[in-house]
């Protein structure tokens, strides 16, 4: 089993605790090795690493990022991401050619169950498969994909990087992001989705596989009302992602804010990262500060005393129509003036 992370200096306490899950919850698995794609990695944190690997008897291989701007030849835009989370669309060209099929993990995941029945999942016609991302079809749409095409989160994705070499995709990657001018919404996602998406190539995975914190934050009708997702999950499989998730992914969400590295975090699985954190070399770093600005930890607030139809209305239009519909508007007028 290959697994890759990409973490930047900042990210590799959370890379590593994620590792610490994996390797724990995967001890039966006979060949497993970790490939971390390093953004910046201190030689302390990397001293580290190289321990919880250690301890586990596994392998783990750093390989040197890439400049997204540099491959591209223009601006990337980056928002509130760093290189990091581009990384994985450059896979195909930073691992070895032995390394074919792969399972990328971020950084911010905690791997609760065995992995060998997503690992040994077969692609079918997809080359990238990850969990439906539970948002609006104005998603899909504003990348130019059909009704019916998934929009995946990248967060977990079990990649055909042999297909990836053999068919140019990363090109294709750049290619997309040329087009875009540098900016696509939700940055690699969004590039992964507009490229792969429009191929055909995209699967979905049961979400119990990479739960986001949205599906923990809302009952499954509050979740329909306020993310309004194009392919929602059924009701069976939310409760499977909420009670038993083989990974959690601890994404940010305006309702609950914090994540389990913040003091008091409310995640129902908090406990099971902090308890990986106290058995690993970072067991003595104090909890990281909040790193919302003031208008983040207002929204947490506002959502907690609005009523509870208000407020799932008013992030509802804001979430699932208000903010693509914006960035449609900007993508058209970024085309109109390179045209």
């Amino acid at each position: 089993m290959n697994v890759v992370y990409a973490s930047s200096g900042g990210y590799a306490e959370i890379a590593g605790i994620s590792m610490r899950s994996l390797f724990e919850s995967n001890r039966d698995v006979e060949e497993l090795a970790v490939w971390m794609v390093d953004c910046g990695i201190g030689g302390e944190n990397r001293r580290k690493l190289l321990s919880v690997a250690a301890e586990y008897d596994r392998a783990l291989f750093f390989v040197h990022g890439v400049d997204p701007s540099e491959r591209a030849g223009i601006p990337v835009a980056e928002g509130r991401w760093h290189p990091a989370t581009f990384q994985r669309l450059f896979l195909g060209s930073l691992l070895p050619p032995e390394a074919e099929r792969v399972l990328y993990l971020d950084c911010d995941t905690l791997v609760r169950r065995p992995l060998a029945p997503l690992w040994e999942r077969p692609f079918g016609s997809s080359s990238a498969l990850g969990v439906d991302d539970c948002r609006s079809g104005r998603y899909a749409a504003e990348l130019g994909l059909p009704p019916d095409a998934p929009y995946v989160g990248s967060g977990v994705l079990l990649l055909d990087l042999a297909r990836w070499r053999r068919e140019g995709t990363e090109e294709r990657f750049l290619a997309f992001l040329r087009t875009r001018g540098g900016d696509v919404t939700y940055v690699d996602q969004g590039v992964l989705n507009g490229t792969l998406g429009a191929l055909g190539q995209t699967g979905a995975l049961p979400p119990r596989f990479g739960a986001p914190t949205v599906l923990f934050d809302f009952p499954y009708r509050d979740l329909l009302r306020l993310r309004r997702p194009a392919h929602p999950p059924t009701e069976a499989e939310w409760r499977a992602a909420v009670e038993d998730p083989a990974v959690v992914h601890f994404t940010a969400c305006f309702y609950s804010g914090s994540r389990p590295w913040n003091a008091d975090c409310p995640h129902p699985f908090a406990a099971e990262y902090l308890a990986h954190k106290a058995a690993s070399p970072w067991r003595e770093e104090p909890p990281r500060p909040d790193g919302r600005g003031p208008a983040g930890r207002l929204t947490t607030a506002a959502a907690h005393l609005l009523p509870r139809g208000l407020m799932l209305a008013v992030m509802s239009f804001l979430h699932a129509r208000a903010y693509p519909w914006a960035r449609g508007v900007k993508s058209r007028m970024r085309r109109r003036r390179r045209g």
